[in-house]
């Protein structure tokens, strides 16, 4: 299953609470956070171009096709978890790249022809609202542009009715948005 939703939204604090909630389960479960930074090459790369505070002169199509890389790079470790009966809970995945693509100019077949063979998500859910301050990054590509966020907010919301995805407010207490989660999961297990 993926969060998806803008960053400093609170999506790091509902996969760890939905992990929780899964263990207390009995059921094996494990956190992933998309990127995966310390994947070489893509990883420490993609962490570089986000967080240098530079303005992004690379093609937005190069950009997605390093992220499609890193979960591609990714993903056998991925299926043998999945294999050994272990609940995935991930932040961010192949919908964050098509909402930030789209954000920044790029054309949606071409997204996801970049993302193509990768394993879908079982369930999908969208964290929207608006973005606490409090965990906004200064230098980060992305969150240091009030404009960029609200617009690519508006592309998830878009991609949600596309995809079918479970839509939650990120903007209520931690426990009501857990809880709103939580219905939606449930029933999944």
């Amino acid at each position: 299953m993926v969060l998806y939703g803008l960053n400093s939204l609170g999506k790091s604090t509902q996969a760890n609470i939905l992990v929780e909630k899964i263990k207390s389960l009995g059921r094996p479960v494990q956190y992933v956070k998309y990127p995966i930074y310390d994947l070489e090459p893509t990883g420490p790369r993609l962490n570089e171009i986000l967080r240098s505070g530079k303005i992004q002169t690379m093609d937005e199509y190069k950009l997605q096709g390093i992220y499609a890389q890193n979960r591609m790079n990714f993903e056998p470790k991925l299926k043998k978890m999945l294999d050994s009966g272990i609940t995935m809970v991930a932040e961010d995945y192949i919908g964050t790249g098509l909402a930030w693509g789209l954000t920044k100019g790029a054309d949606l077949a071409k997204l996801e022809k970049q993302n193509k063979g990768l394993l879908a998500e079982d369930i999908a859910l969208l964290l929207y609202g608006k973005p606490f301050s409090s965990g906004k990054e200064k230098n980060h590509l992305h969150e240091s542009n009030d404009e960029l966020m609200r617009r690519c907010g508006k592309n998830y919301q878009l991609l949600a009715k596309q995809y079918g995805w479970h839509t939650v407010n990120g903007n209520q207490t931690i426990e009501a948005v857990a809880d709103d989660i939580w219905q939606v999961v449930k029933s999944q297990l």
